[in-house]
């Protein structure tokens, strides 16, 4: 039985559904210091959230605890992001991708401290908006729904549409930069620890 959550009204959702093209390799089974990239960050969310959801067909990844759900509109991060809001059994979740080696959850509590007043609640740093380490209400679906069906995959042109809360940099702990860094090929996997017997590719 899982211990107490945080935050009982956020359902945390994992991005697992890309492709891994550049990569060239499963980016969730990849491993630093023999935890893969997947177990971390649903080690840092079980922490946070009674429930928590693969969006994409991964059923290698899932458990009875942990379902996961077949992307609605597939091909996309907003796809993914749908169909995790679509299924949250919660108003809100929160949403992170599966290839984050350095997840924060000082970050996560701090965004989710926002999580009662706005549509939206999304990190914005020098480098541009987080918008998939970042909480969604279910008042996105609608205009989610709307830009798939028009083919229109970029997150944030919604924004305007809902109440968003961006997170500044000055209120981001030191070190911020790590939680937002993602691993896309081989070279920036081992740039930040990852298994360097894994050959070039």
């Amino acid at each position: 039985m899982r211990s107490i959550c945080e935050f009982d009204d956020v359902t945390g959702v994992i991005l697992a559904g890309g492709r891994s093209t550049r990569m060239g390799k499963d980016k969730a089974t990849l491993e630093i210091g023999g935890v893969s990239l997947f177990e971390n960050i649903l080690w840092v969310m079980q922490a946070l959230f009674p429930q928590i959801i693969i969006a994409g067909d991964r059923r290698d990844l899932s458990s009875p605890d942990i379902p996961c759900y077949s992307d609605h509109y597939p091909g996309s991060a907003l796809g993914g992001l749908y169909t995790g809001l679509y299924e949250a059994k919660t108003d809100l979740i929160f949403v992170a991708s599966c290839d984050l080696p350095f997840p924060d959850p000082y970050i996560i509590r701090l965004i989710l401290a926002y999580r009662h007043d706005f549509d939206v609640v999304v990190p914005k740093t020098p480098y541009g908006l987080e918008p998939i380490f970042a909480l969604y209400r279910k008042t996105c679906l609608d205009h989610m729904k709307d830009m798939l069906e028009h083919d229109e995959y970029r997150i944030y042109d919604f924004y305007p549409k809902v109440s968003v809360r961006y997170v500044n940099v000055d209120e981001l702990p030191d070190g911020w930069e790590n939680s937002f860094l993602n691993v896309n090929t081989p070279e920036e996997f081992q740039s930040v620890g990852g298994n360097k017997t894994w050959g070039k590719i």
